[in-house]
């Protein structure tokens, strides 16, 4: 039986690509990188900066912290993370869950002040009994060792009473390396293909089928 349902943030609760790709782009060109397609920048939404900044947009080592800070002042200080926007049905998802009883976290790997900030400003911080994102100095960075952050602050919580909602592979990654189920949903920045090929439990594409699912799991 499911009682507690953690959260990604990117992509499954709030649309945040265009604020994080226009702060990746006045990054890339200020730090003299070629801006790639569209679909390279998609992929920079949701995943740690420790994997997306060497790997889509090919920042050198040297660069690396320089560039993670310089967009952080663009995203955090100077407030483009606040242009995000909650997904359709999903403010609607979050109140039938709390009605209902269950415990909702937010998972992210994105820096916790950011994320309280976020959600905070948008109005829906009041659904979680808590927040847990990553530090800033990346010692809590994958989705795995955030889920560990979770169980940590909530050891009452068991695995097997768990389920994280999230739209990479990254969630399914960090799911299945704790040992608790995925449900992959398709309206964030993942596929479906993505999300079967790395073991979601289930996949939905609109969050009334999530609730369903739940309810009856």
């Amino acid at each position: 039986m499911i009682k507690n349902v953690y959260f990604d943030l990117d992509g499954t609760l709030i649309d945040s690509a265009p604020s994080i790709i226009t702060c990746i782009k006045r990054t890339l060109i200020e730090f003299g990188y070629e801006v790639p397609e569209y679909e390279t920048l998609r992929k920079c939404v949701g995943p740690p900066f420790t994997h997306s900044f060497p790997n889509y947009l090919h920042i050198k080592d040297e660069d690396f912290h320089a560039a993670v800070s310089r967009y952080r002042e663009f995203y955090d200080k100077e407030n483009g993370c606040l242009e995000a926007e909650v997904f359709e049905g999903v403010e609607g998802l979050l109140n039938a869950l709390v009605k209902r009883g269950y415990c909702l976290f937010v998972c992210t790997s994105k820096p916790e002040p950011t994320a309280r900030k976020i959600l905070e400003h948008l109005g829906i911080d009041k659904y979680f009994t808590e927040i847990c994102g990553a530090t800033l100095d990346a010692k809590i960075d994958t989705k795995a060792q955030v889920l560990e952050l979770c169980f940590k602050r909530a050891p009452w919580h068991k695995k097997e009473e768990t389920v994280l909602i999230g739209d990479t592979k990254f969630d399914c990654i960090g799911a299945n390396t704790v040992g608790i189920d995925c449900i992959g949903i398709t309206w964030g920045s993942g596929t479906r293909d993505e999300l079967t090929e790395h073991s979601a439990s289930v996949i939905f594409d609109y969050p009334d089928e999530v609730l369903d699912y739940i309810e009856t799991n």
